[in-house]
C-alpha cells in the first residue's frame, strides 16, 4: 500500500505556478478579445466575471487533489475514485451548464447565424474538456511526485536495512574473535602461565578497541593498524620464533594521514593466516603488509599451507567479512585468495573513498 502522508510542499508550489499560469492565459486572452471590439481591456466587470467562470475548475482541483487522491487513488481504492471522479465532473459540468443557461437568458436576443446546430453549447463542450484537462494534469503531477516519493523512501529503507545489516556482521566478529582469543590464552597457560597473563593484560586493550573504538562507520587507518600491532604482540607471545617467522610491513602514520577504513575488516585475514597456517610440526610463518597508495589502501596477507592438515570450509568470518565489503563498497574493491601447496594468500584492495554502490541506488 502507498504511503498516505506526503511532504507536498514542492508539489503544492508546482500547482501554485501552474494556476498563476492558466490565470495569466484566462486573463491575457479575456484582455485580448475586448481589445479587438474596441472596449477597455480590464474591467471590475471581467474580473468578477473571470473569477465566476473559474470557481468551478478550481472547485474541481481542490477536491480532486486533497481528497479523493490521498483518500481513494493512494489508498488502492482505484474502481471508487473513478466513480467519484466521474460524479464530480458530472456536479461541476451541471453547475457551470445552469450558470451558462441563466447567463444565456439574461442576455438580449441575437442574430443566430444560418447552419447546423450542435447539440451542447460549444462553451459547455469547451468547459468540459478543461475540466477532463484539469483532472488528468493533476493526476500526472500527483503520480510523478508519488513515485518520487517511494524511490526516496525504498532507497532510505535499503540503506537502513544495510546499516542494520553491517552492525548485524559487525557485531559477529566480536564473538569471533574472542573466541579464537580464549584458545589462544589457554593453549598458552599450559605452556608459560607468565607469558599467559601478559596475553591477558594485551587482550584487555584489544577488547577496549573492539568495545569504544571501533564503534564508529569508519575509523583511521592508523588505529587500526595500531590495533594489528597489538594483535600481533598477542600472537607473537604464543608461538615459539624457532617455528613461526611473523613479519610485518606497515606505513609510518604521516602516510597514512586522513586514510580512513572500516574498523576490523583485516582482521579476520589475520586470524585465519594464524589459526589455518600454523603448524607446529613445520616451520610456518605468517606475512602482513598494508600499502597506501593516492586511491587506494592495498592489505596482503600470506602465511604458509600445510597440506597435511585437513582441509576446511570457509568459516563466518571470512563470509562476515565479504559480506561487509559488499555492502560498503559494492563493486569497487577486489580480493583475492590464492591457496597453493605451500602459500595461503589474500590481497585486498580498497577505496580510500568510499563509493556508492550502482545496485543500490
Amino acid at each position: 500500500m502507498m504511503r498516505l502522508t506526503r511532504n507536498r510542499h514542492i508539489e503544492t508550489l508546482t500547482y501554485i505556478g501552474l494556476w498563476l499560469m492558466v490565470i495569466a492565459l484566462f486573463m491575457l486572452g479575456a484582455m485580448r478579445a475586448r481589445s479587438m471590439d474596441n472596449l477597455t481591456p480590464l474591467t471590475s466587470e471581467v474580473l468578477m466575471r473571470m473569477a465566476v467562470s473559474l470557481v468551478p475548475f478550481i472547485l474541481l482541483f481542490a477536491v480532486n487533489n486533497w481528497l479523493l487522491i490521498p483518500r481513494l487513488l493512494f489508498r488502492n481504492r482505484i474502481g471508487l475514485y473513478f466513480l467519484c471522479t466521474v460524479a464530480l465532473l458530472t456536479l461541476i459540468w451541471t453547475w457551470q451548464y445552469i450558470h451558462f443557461m441563466s447567463e444565456f437568458a439574461a442576455r438580449p436576443p441575437r442574430h443566430i447565424p444560418p447552419g447546423p446546430r450542435h447539440f451542447i453549447p460549444l462553451p459547455l463542450f469547451l468547459d468540459f474538456i478543461y475540466s477532463l484537462l484539469i483532472i488528468g494534469a493533476n493526476l500526472a503531477i500527483a503520480l510523478l511526485f508519488q513515485r518520487f516519493e517511494d524511490r526516496l523512501e525504498r532507497e532510505s529503507l535499503m540503506k537502513a536495512n544495510a546499516e542494520n545489516r553491517l552492525t548485524y556482521l559487525k557485531a559477529q566478529i566480536n564473538p569471533h574473535f574472542y573466541m579464537n582469543m580464549l584458545n589462544n590464552i589457554h593453549g598458552m597457560i599450559e605452556v608459560d602461565p607468565s607469558k599467559a597473563q601478559d596475553m591477558v593484560i594485551d587482550m584487555s586493550h584489544l577488547m577496549r578497541y573492539m568495545l569504544y573504538d571501533s564503534s564508529q562507520p569508519k575509523i583511521s587507518l592508523s588505529a587500526e593498524i595500531g590495533f594489528l600491532n597489538n594483535y600481533l604482540r598477542v600472537m607473537r607471545q604464543r608461538y615459539p620464533e624457532s617455528k613461526v617467522t611473523i613479519t610485518k610491513e606497515f606505513p609510518s602514520d604521516s602516510e597514512i594521514a586522513g586514510t580512513m577504513v572500516p574498523p576490523l575488516i583485516f582482521l579476520v585475514f589475520i586470524e585465519n593466516a594464524f589459526k589455518h597456517g600454523i603448524s607446529y610440526r613445520e616451520q610456518s610463518f605468517v606475512s602482513i603488509s598494508v600499502v597506501v597508495t593516492d586511491t587506494t589502501v592495498e592489505f596482503c596477507c600470506l602465511n604458509s599451507n600445510h597440506p597435511s592438515d585437513p582441509t576446511h570450509t570457509p568459516g563466518i568470518g571470512l563470509r562476515n567479512v565479504e559480506q561487509r565489503l559488499k555492502l560498503i563498497y559494492g563493486d569497487n574493491y577486489t580480493l583475492e585468495i590464492t591457496p597453493s601447496a605451500t602459500t595461503y594468500s589474500v590481497n585486498l584492495t580498497i577505496p580510500t573513498h568510499e563509493t556508492e554502490d550502482p545496485d543500490n541506488r
